[in-house]
Parts: structure tokens; sequence; C-alpha cells
């Protein structure tokens, strides 16, 4: 089932399914039943956005979502930290320093972030307050967490200017920091309860 059953009683008690045997026996028992919704339920939530990157998790989501290896990642980094030729004479830097335990962001740069996601998002998306994340004890507090250097450096305008890899990394640590000043997430959680309908087939 795509949105997963989870048994709760059988014959109105927990049941203990203490081995694999006994889950397929309970299966084999349950083949062939006809089920009816008892009741739903809607519960809304709300999830925080995620902060931006520090070192640790940059290479953790580049790994899961681009499939970098930790080096990959930094030395891609590295490129964008030092800067790409965008026209203009010189290379400019795309990212803040990307060696970083600290999760703070400089106050001009949250700004810049709030008044781009009002103007492109809307109004809903910007919460009344900016979003503030606590570094571990440990971080060193004149650090900034890895971010765009101008969040209206889309990674839609840096197509063709970036090489593939470049791209995608840079893409990931643009939408972590836009997301991470945006409003929490509104999540609809419905569970149902089923019920067996009928006597189960022969």
């Amino acid at each position: 089932d795509p949105f997963g059953i989870k048994l709760v009683k059988v014959n109105n008690e927990k049941p203990t399914v203490g081995s694999e045997a006994a889950a397929k026996a309970l299966l084999f028992d349950l083949e062939g039943c006809s089920l009816r919704v008892s009741d739903v339920r809607v519960r809304e939530t709300t999830r925080r956005p995620l902060p931006p990157f520090i070192t640790s998790t940059l290479q953790q989501s580049a790994s899961s979502v681009c499939g970098f290896s930790p080096n990959r990642t930094m030395s891609l980094a590295q490129k964008l930290y030092e800067g790409v030729d965008l026209g203009s004479g010189g290379p400019v830097g795309l990212i803040t320093y990307m060696r970083t335990d600290s999760v703070n962001i400089a106050r001009d740069a949250q700004t810049s972030a709030r008044a781009f996601i009002g103007d492109t998002y809307g109004s809903a998306y910007c919460p009344e307050t900016p979003n503030f994340y606590k570094s571990r004890a440990s971080a060193q507090e004149a650090h900034e967490a890895i971010r765009p250097t101008e969040v209206s450096r889309t990674p839609e305008s840096m197509r063709g200017v970036l090489d593939a890899p470049s791209l995608r990394l840079y893409e990931l640590i643009w939408k972590r920091f836009v997301a991470s000043q945006m409003t929490s997430a509104r999540i609809a959680q419905k569970t149902r309860d089923l019920m067996l309908a009928s006597a189960c087939a022969a």
C-alpha cells in the first residue's frame, strides 16, 4: 500500500507478532478480507525549515542528492567560493566560506533573502520575524553558514555559466539557504482507521 497500513488490534487486542512465521500466518489469515474505513482524522502539523548548510551537512546532502563524495563536494565548493567569471571583470565568489560549523547568517544577507522571498514567492512565504538558528556551542560565532553571496543569483541565472556538477552544488546551497528563511511548512496528516468489512474468503 503506497500510504502504509499499521496493524493496531486483532480481536480488540494489541497484536503480538514475535516471529516471521507468526507474521506470515497473520497475513495469511487476513487474505481475501475486505476492509472499510471506520474513521478519518486530519491533523495539521508544521515543520520548521532546516538551517542553512555547515560543512558536514553540505557533504551529507551532496552525497545523498548528487552522489558526490566529501572530497568532490569540497573541491567544487572551493571553486564556487574562489569565484567564477561573470563577465564583469575578474572572478566573483558565489558562496561564502565552505569550511564552517556555524549556522549564523549575516543580517544584510537575511534581509536580502526575505525581500527576495516576498517578491518572488509572495508574503505568505516570508515569516513575520526572521528565522534564526542556534549553532553548536563549539562553533566559531564569527563564521557564517554556507550560503550564496547574492541571493538574486538564482541557479537558473547560473545555467550556462557553471559546469553541471558545480551548478548542482550551487543549486543545493542556494535552495537550502532560501528555504531556511521561509515560513514553516504546513502539513495535513490524514489518518484512516480500517476495519474488516466482511468475512474473509475461504
